[in-house]
């Protein structure tokens, strides 16, 4: 399996496997406070400007689960080894058409964060919202995550649950190529889990003025950081 965080690599998942100590730690804060926060990490830190020139992108991911929720339940009760296959695409604003289209099987096994994913056609993306079953068998046979992906969908009855927006922008290590971090803006949830779904579908989890930082990094880190 290979690992690949949100947009670091372009196209499918890299192949062969890579496992590696992946830490991923998730802080709330204020929106002010990202501004005071990126100055504070000039020295560390440099705005991602390979996409969409530093000024981030919108991210839609659906997430599919079984009808009891189970991986809904393993994060929720902390289980050490967890799934969470989701369909996730890209806009460079709240306009445009989507630009990219992925599904991805994201798994944790106690610290070890793995990402394979597999780029998608939008017709296809849309074949596996609306009837997953329905993928062409040439799709599952040649992509070894659509290949897992299909046979989960059988094993757990996966269907689209839920979908997650917000607004990312992304920053990069100046002398750690595997260190990222990331602001995320506008979040936004629903229950609809269409391609096209209406923004008006969508309902803040987070107030407006509530924002989340996001460290990502290889073993080790500056313990400034």
């Amino acid at each position: 399996m290979s690992l690949a965080s949100d947009r670091d690599a372009a196209g499918p998942a890299l192949e062969p496997a890579v496992f590696t100590n992946r830490y991923e730690i998730k802080y709330q804060t204020s929106v002010a406070m990202l501004a005071e926060l990126e100055t504070a990490l000039g020295d560390y830190l440099k705005p991602d400007q390979a996409v969409n020139s530093g000024l981030g992108y919108h991210v839609t991911s659906v997430y599919f689960d079984s009808p009891d929720l189970r991986f809904f339940r393993d994060k929720m009760e902390g289980e050490l080894t967890r799934m969470k296959p989701r369909l996730r695409w890209y806009k460079d604003t709240l306009e445009a058409e989507p630009n990219q289209y992925f599904l991805e099987m994201k798994g944790r096994f106690d610290r070890i964060v793995l990402k394979r994913r597999a780029a998608l056609s939008r017709d296809l993306a849309q074949t596996i919202l609306a009837d997953p079953l329905g993928m062409p068998d040439s799709a599952v046979t040649n992509s070894s995550v659509l290949g897992e992906f299909s046979f989960m969908l059988q094993r757990f009855n996966l269907r689209p649950i839920v979908s997650v927006a917000y607004h990312r922008q992304p920053f990069r290590g100046l002398y750690h190529s595997n260190l990222r971090l990331t602001f995320d803006r506008m979040l936004h949830c629903s229950l609809s889990t269409t391609l096209d779904a209406n923004r008006a579908d969508f309902t803040p989890f987070l107030p407006a003025n509530r924002a989340i930082v996001e460290l990502k990094y290889n073993e080790k880190v500056s313990s400034y950081l």
